[in-house]
């Protein structure tokens, strides 16, 4: 069990604490017979005659993690859009809490096959070598399947709250991240807030039920880690939707050529 009483040091943990936190909280204990990958890319296996991705997506060893040495484990999507994503949250029934503290958001927490967050320290490593893009899949109550896809993003280190950085938006509804820009926002949490509002939007925004850490401006129109399925989790086309499911994954920009 990891001891949560020590908050203090949650800003200032070492990059030792760091991995031994992120090895615990994402179920990276590597079992028997696991296949090992530099990343996601690595496991986006193409057909021979028909060149499209066979299913062999799930979770993934992945080793020297952004050249520290560091060995965790992560869930590879090989099927969408050509595979090669790392998934970096993802909800689908409510079974994980994710109105957490600062250092939980920055650790990371529940499980790569359920419901989780990948853990910010890891985004950052990650995307702050080369040039990565984001996608969004969601499904609403109706079963209508979407998603949101940039070409740019990024997140910036701890010493900066975890900055977002994201543009390039490709798809058929409003940006939902570009109606109150998030772009350049800092994380915040219940416990540290970083937004433009003169309350904190993690905590609760306007008594809507809202709880759960995020890139907010004041606040914003897209809320994925709040409630599960609360209806004015994203904003799309002005109108407000709840969402069943929703994966967050990321992948390098040259991830065909890797």
């Amino acid at each position: 069990m990891i001891d949560t009483s020590d908050k203090d040091k949650r800003y200032n943990m070492t990059s030792v604490v760091i991995t031994i936190l992120l090895v615990l909280v994402t179920d990276t204990i590597i079992t028997e017979g696991s296949t090992a990958i530099k990343n996601c890319c690595n496991v986006a296996v193409k057909d021979h005659y028909f060149t499209i991705n066979k299913n062999s997506s799930g979770v993934y060893t992945i080793i020297d993690l952004c050249g520290q040495g560091t060995t965790v484990q992560g869930y590879c999507d090989t099927l969408t859009d050509g595979g090669g994503w790392l998934v970096i949250q993802r909800r689908k029934d409510g079974s994980e809490d994710f109105n957490r503290f600062w250092w939980e958001y920055e650790m990371g927490f529940g499980s790569l096959t359920g419901e989780f967050w990948y853990g910010l320290h890891a985004i950052h490593c990650l995307t702050s070598q080369g040039q990565w893009e984001l996608r969004i899949d969601y499904i609403l109550p109706n079963g209508t399947n979407g998603y949101l896809s940039y070409s740019n993003f990024s997140v910036g280190p701890a010493t900066e709250q975890y900055t977002l950085t994201i543009s390039g938006y490709d798809g058929v509804t409003t940006d939902p991240f570009n109606t109150f820009p998030l772009s350049s926002m800092k994380f915040t949490t219940r416990d540290n807030d970083n937004d433009r509002w003169s309350r904190n939007c993690a905590v609760n925004y306007e008594d809507t039920g809202f709880r759960g850490g995020w890139w907010y401006n004041s606040c914003s129109h897209i809320r994925l880690n709040h409630g599960y399925n609360n209806k004015y989790t994203i904003l799309l086309n002005y109108r407000w939707h709840s969402l069943t499911f929703i994966e967050i994954k990321i992948r390098p920009k040259n991830c065909n050529n890797i």
